[in-house]
């Protein structure tokens, strides 16, 4: 038996600088729903124009990643991943200063511009850093990074905004990206997927799949599912502030615990799902994930003190659990174009939830906050019913 498998290794210090330029980058997409409440007040916004900031972050930041995963998939571009972060720090610590709406939403879009411009690139860079066995763990600890990045952007805010100047602080958001940018700039070589040994390993996946067309139904159905996790993910981060600190008129400190508790019950959903569907298969848990979350979204407007937070961490657990695993499937399907299977599963589906952040935000103003979360325990049903279209057998071993 032999022993000294390299290839075996999955944190090597190239995917971890790509984990932690994750991280940094995602900032952004954990600060700005706890940043929504305030902006809310200073500008004197509806829930719809709300919904249009989570939509025009969601748009720029997401669905346009395929545009970029098809351009890294074509031309080398290693650049973008030092650059993409740099560029989502300016467009957060800007945000505190914006002396409009208008200027508002073109604060967000420079900063959904960094994110779109990391993630092809950069989870390109992870898949063909990885073998076989063991793409779904490298993926979670790359996923990991991201989600991590949401539940400490979140908390980060929340001190920011509790401190003397309140909106300004965004300011400091610029230090975090520029030191990551400086560091990813500098082992560059190392991340790039155009190096000699990533090419080789390019060519291995991409010749697995030889003579195996892509079905795009079933890749509709991914998408499908994706969009749908994505339209729950981005609801529940967007109203459980607006929920206590609106609604309720509660604290917007409790309302940021919540959040991260959420936020960071997905960091540890992330990585114990990607490695449960290297042993179990995908679908196992993409629809165990939507299956486990059902019935807890129901319960969350029932529930207070510890029982909330309970809730909350289980529902972020296992909606976050598939997160990785369809990156995994999406890149699985299209073999050789990993940059643009990247972007259509953590862009472009995932964006689309901005457009349901946006109908949450209609239903909001007409019928109530609460009727949010009732619109929202009804997802999943859709969900499971796509994933059982998923290929795969359950608990595959």
């Amino acid at each position: 038996m032999q022993q000294d498998q390299p290839t075996e290794r999955i944190l090597t210090k190239p995917l971890a600088l790509l984990t932690l330029g994750h991280l940094i980058t995602d900032f952004g997409q954990g600060a700005l729903p706890v940043l929504l409440p305030f902006l809310k007040t200073a500008f004197n916004l509806t829930y719809t124009q709300v919904g249009l900031i989570v939509l025009v972050q969601n748009l720029t930041s997401s669905v346009i990643q395929p545009v970029f995963g098809y351009l890294t998939d074509r031309v080398s571009l290693p650049w973008l991943i030092p650059a993409s972060v740099l560029l989502a720090g300016i467009g957060l610590a800007i945000t505190g200063f914006m002396p409009s709406y208008t200027t508002l939403l073109i604060a967000v879009v420079i900063g959904g511009l960094g994110i779109a411009c990391f993630h092809p690139q950069a989870s390109k860079s992870a898949h063909l850093l990885s073998n076989a066995a063991t793409k779904g763990r490298s993926m979670g600890l790359f996923s990991v990074g991201g989600n991590l990045g949401l539940a400490l952007g979140s908390i980060a805010m929340s001190l920011a905004l509790n401190a003397p100047g309140v909106l300004t602080n965004t300011l400091y958001f610029i230090i975090p990206g520029l030191i990551m940018s400086l560091l990813l700039y500098r082992n560059l070589r190392e991340l790039s997927p155009q190096e000699p040994a990533l090419q080789s390993a390019a060519a291995s996946h991409a010749t697995t799949a030889q003579g195996q067309p892509l079905n795009y139904s079933l890749l509709a159905i991914l998408l499908g599912f994706v969009f749908i996790r994505s339209s729950i993910h981005t609801g529940l981060t967007t109203y459980i502030p607006m929920y206590y600190i609106n609604y309720l008129s509660g604290s917007p400190v409790y309302a940021s615990y919540l959040l991260a508790v959420f936020l960071f019950a997905g960091v540890v959903g992330t990585y114990v799902g990607a490695s449960l569907s290297d042993r179990f298969g995908r679908k196992t848990v993409i629809m165990g994930s939507i299956l486990i979350t059902l019935p807890l979204i129901s319960l969350f407007q029932y529930t207070s003190g510890f029982a909330t937070l309970l809730i909350l961490a289980l529902t972020g657990l296992a909606l976050i659990s598939s997160f990785a695993t369809t990156v995994v499937l999406a890149q699985e399907m299209m073999p050789g174009y990993v940059g643009m299977a990247s972007g259509l599963t953590i862009g472009f589906s995932i964006g689309l939830g901005g457009v349901g952040a946006t109908i949450l935000g209609y239903i909001a103003d007409h019928f109530g906050v609460p009727s949010v979360f009732t619109a929202l325990s009804v997802l999943p049903i859709a969900g499971l019913a796509l994933a059982s279209f998923l290929p795969g057998k359950l608990f595959k071993r």
